[in-house]
């Protein structure tokens, strides 16, 4: 997916622009997403941006335009409450596009997935939303492992050996999500289709794949009188699963 990104010291040579300095998953993931979407990427990481820089390039997290999220008046997503991101920007403007050339599955549907499972919680922390989580221990969000990418004070000589190294683990997660998503959509179908034959409290899969969720929204009847679900285990034989009575009671039906 995508061309080798590659990082600049000549602002001329660039077609991506962002921030310099330490990085968050923020920028590291718009960098990733416009990495796929522009041929031959090339990033300069920018100091200050002044209003008599003359480019094409996309600029994103600085300078105040379309893709920077640090004015006032920055957009807010549908809920009211959480501000886009630099990469939740990105990714509502080129997202659907993107997907089309790379599946030929629901465009909507990934869409959605991929924006709830990683862009919307970047867009959340890195606008100051950080979640409640009570716990004795650290819990480390995806923010916080990018961030763990960064140079220690006293080693900042190192900054674009490190983000490049934050870039190719977050390209890793990225790509990983897009291809669990295309696959969880097929399995859907799968399991919508498997549960049109059943005749009792039992649904039996061919092989195992994500069922739970799909049982739970599916609007055929015969879905709601599911107990069990049966499946060739990975470790040979058979697994049983109960199914819950619904997403927030876990308990069995």
């Amino acid at each position: 997916m995508g061309d080798i990104m590659k990082l600049t010291k000549n602002i001329e040579e660039a077609n991506l622009i962002t921030h310099s300095g330490n990085f968050h998953a923020d920028d590291i993931f718009a960098t990733v997403f416009m990495s796929k979407i522009i041929k031959n990427p090339v990033l300069y990481r920018l100091n200050n941006y002044t209003d008599d820089i003359k480019t094409d390039a996309i600029i994103y997290d600085i300078g105040g335009g379309k893709f920077d999220h640090h004015q006032v008046m920055s957009d807010y997503r549908e809920d009211g409450i959480t501000k886009y991101s630099s990469v939740g920007l990105l990714w509502r403007e080129f997202g659907k596009e993107y997907l089309k050339t790379i599946t030929d599955t629901d465009i909507e549907f990934l869409f959605n997935e991929i924006d709830n499972n990683i862009i919307y919680q970047i867009d959340a922390i890195d606008n100051g939303q950080f979640p409640t989580i009570e716990s004795n221990y650290k819990v480390k969000t995806l923010s916080d492992i990018i961030s763990m990418f960064n140079p220690n004070w006293n080693n900042q000589d190192k900054m674009d050996e490190c983000f490049m190294k934050a870039f190719n683990f977050a390209n890793e997660i990225f790509d990983l999500e897009i291809n669990k998503s295309i696959s969880k959509q097929k399995a859907e179908k799968k399991v919508e289709e498997e549960i049109s034959k059943c005749d009792g409290q039992i649904l039996v899969l061919k092989e195992f794949m994500p069922f739970k969720d799909f049982i739970l929204e599916s609007k055929n009847p015969l879905a709601k009188t599911l107990k069990f679900v049966i499946f060739p285990s990975q470790r040979g034989g058979y697994t049983i699963h109960t199914i819950p009575k619904s997403k927030l009671d876990r308990t069995p039906r």
